[in-house]
């Protein structure tokens, strides 16, 4: 319960660099720590000309949600069961699923800051 109200608060930002050359509709991956021992993986993306950050576990099954182009330009998707999330909400689109877990992004010249 603590470290979900801290996590509403704030968290710890972290840079990420070079985030200005992603494209609108695209997305990258970015481990942020190590995934082995307690680190977080992210999928960066671009939308309506707007940073968003999205955990790359699939709250349906823990499968990973993939990078690249976005689904019809807008929707980050699961390839284990063709879920879509929507970046800017984490909202399940057309599918029984949980939301997609989302953090706070600030870009701050050629890079940004994400609150994990």
């Amino acid at each position: 319960m603590l470290s979900k109200i801290l996590r509403l608060i704030g968290g710890r930002a972290v840079r990420i660099q070079g985030t200005d050359r992603l494209a609108e509709g695209q997305s990258r991956r970015v481990e942020i720590g190590d995934p082995l021992a307690g680190g977080t993986e992210i999928v960066l993306c671009r939308l309506d000309g707007k940073l968003r950050a999205v955990d790359r576990r699939c709250p349906h099954e823990g499968g990973r949600i993939g990078d690249g182009p976005l689904v019809e330009g807008r929707y980050l998707r699961c390839p284990l069961h063709e879920y879509k999330f929507d970046p800017a909400s984490g909202r399940a689109v057309g599918a029984a699923c949980r939301n997609a877990r989302t953090y706070r992004v600030r870009e701050r010249g050629r890079d940004c800051d994400v609150w994990v």
